[in-house]
């Protein structure tokens, strides 16, 4: 910074020059003062939602307006696994106030439908199976979600911090989860500061400071 300043640019112009500079891409902010040329073999990830995952949404939004909420399926993981595990689940995760709301309106509307509200892991390991399956949890205040397609979904980092400890998602657990999280880090770009500021939400930070350590080593 000194040395623009030297060469004629103010501090606040090389400020606002940066920040031009991050938001088109040009650059990437790794820290407090700190820049770095993005790595272009990473590809920023991007949640598409299925056409059936768009329908629960639907579902959900024509009947709570103003409740967060996104909608996906852990077997968007898969693609980072060592074992492909055979799923058939959909996470419909909102607001704890609205969950059982939904949960009875996503009844109403799909009777033929398996769904689970908030289950036990006791109920985990009995009713995920390779059927179809509906689950509907609570989702963490200030989650990070984001929406594409009109569609509200997890951002990696969410889903990431989930793997590491939900119970709807053993199957990504143990030495699997650091292979999902080196392969996740290694094609995707990763806001460390949001995965840890979930993580402590979700307290998993440690567990996640300990995984990233051990595959950045």
């Amino acid at each position: 910074m000194r040395y623009l300043v030297a060469n004629g640019v103010s501090e606040a112009s090389a400020h606002v020059m940066l920040n031009r500079l991050v938001k088109q891409g040009t650059l990437q902010k790794t820290g407090y003062g700190l820049y770095a040329l993005p790595e272009k073999s990473k590809m920023p990830f991007v949640y598409k939602a299925s056409e059936a995952e768009k329908s629960v949404a639907q579902q959900i939004r024509k009947k709570f307006l103003f409740a967060d909420f996104c909608v996906w399926s852990p077997s968007a993981l898969v693609p980072y696994m060592n074992h492909i595990p055979a799923l058939h689940i959909t996470f419909v995760d909102i607001e704890r106030v609205a969950m059982e709301s939904a949960f009875l309106t996503l009844q109403s509307n799909n009777p033929s439908m398996h769904i689970l509200l908030n289950p036990t892991a006791q109920e985990c390991e009995r009713y995920i199976t390779t059927k179809e399956l509906l689950i509907v949890r609570p989702l963490v205040n200030e989650a990070p979600i984001t929406e594409v397609d009109g569609t509200p979904v997890p951002t990696l980092e969410k889903m990431l911090v989930d793997a590491a400890g939900d119970k709807e998602m053993a199957f990504a657990q143990g030495s699997e989860l650091y292979t999902i999280f080196e392969t996740a880090f290694r094609s995707h770009t990763v806001g460390k500061a949001r995965l840890l500021r979930y993580a402590s939400r979700r307290n998993r930070k440690e567990q996640i400071l300990k995984i990233l350590k051990t595959i950045e080593s």
